[in-house]
């Protein structure tokens, strides 16, 4: 049986941890190494039939130690096959993970996403952004592979653009799609102290009112899941596809 993965946190040796279920109830408990570096794993088999209830007991676990720790998750879907394999991971990579826990302790995940109905309804967030240079605005925003009309990426950067400036956050992550409908959709990950939660908060009922032309959603504070170290980014072993489970769809 391999070990499923949730995050990694750091814990002092004589601390226990309490009594979680995760993925499908499965038992959550903590494997200590190199020193106070904490992860939190089931025993699951490889080909467990994982289900979209799967997703968000995997999200629960992360979110309950998140109240706590400053957590690095782990992908959905992440395995180890053994301890020694965690130990690797972890002993191999040690100084980028400390830099990175002293990097995002105190600090939480805002998410905000816009919804642009047409190119036409978009100018009160172009007429608000600060003029940069298209090759500096390019190295803000991350496309998805679809192609995006030029006119509609060069406004989805001068959005990302508008709202860091409004918002300030330490690191930012965005990206944006174009629907089938034409719709344009930009999504933004935030970093800040945990602290000015409900600054942000403020701020984003402000950003709402002056671009009425679209829809703006908030969410957060979630764990850091865009902020993590390379060696965090481990590659999701390939999963069967998800069951379906109409009695969670229905709820």
């Amino acid at each position: 049986m391999a070990f499923y993965a949730y995050c990694l946190l750091r814990l002092p040796s004589q601390q226990e941890w309490p009594i979680l279920r995760g993925v499908s109830g499965h038992p959550v408990f903590p494997f200590r190494c190199c020193g106070r570096y904490t992860t939190l794993l089931s025993h699951l088999d490889r080909d467990f039939p994982f289900t979209a209830r799967s997703i968000v007991e995997h999200g629960q676990v992360i979110s309950r130690a998140f109240e706590m720790h400053t957590v690095l998750p782990m992908r959905f879907g992440t395995f180890f096959q053994s301890e020694k394999q965690i130990e690797d991971l972890i002993r191999e990579n040690q100084r980028e993970l400390l830099e990175t826990f002293c990097r995002l302790r105190g600090k939480a995940e805002m998410r905000l996403k816009l919804h642009f109905p047409s190119t036409e309804k978009c100018d009160t967030v172009a007429k608000k952004s600060p003029q940069k240079s298209r090759s500096s605005l390019n190295r803000d925003i991350l496309a998805e592979p679809e192609a995006i009309d030029p006119s509609r990426q060069a406004m989805a950067e001068q959005c990302a653009a508008w709202l860091r400036e409004t918002f300030q956050p330490l690191e930012d992550h965005v990206c944006c799609r174009q629907l089938s409908d034409r719709k344009l959709v930009v999504d933004c990950a935030h970093l800040i102290e945990s602290r000015r939660v409900e600054i942000y908060r403020q701020l984003c009922s402000l950003a709402a009112n002056q671009i009425k032309d679209c829809a703006l959603r908030m969410s957060g504070p979630w764990p850091p899941y865009h902020f993590l170290p390379t060696s965090m980014r481990l590659p999701a072993a390939p999963l069967r596809p998800l069951r379906s489970q109409p009695a969670f769809a229905a709820q």
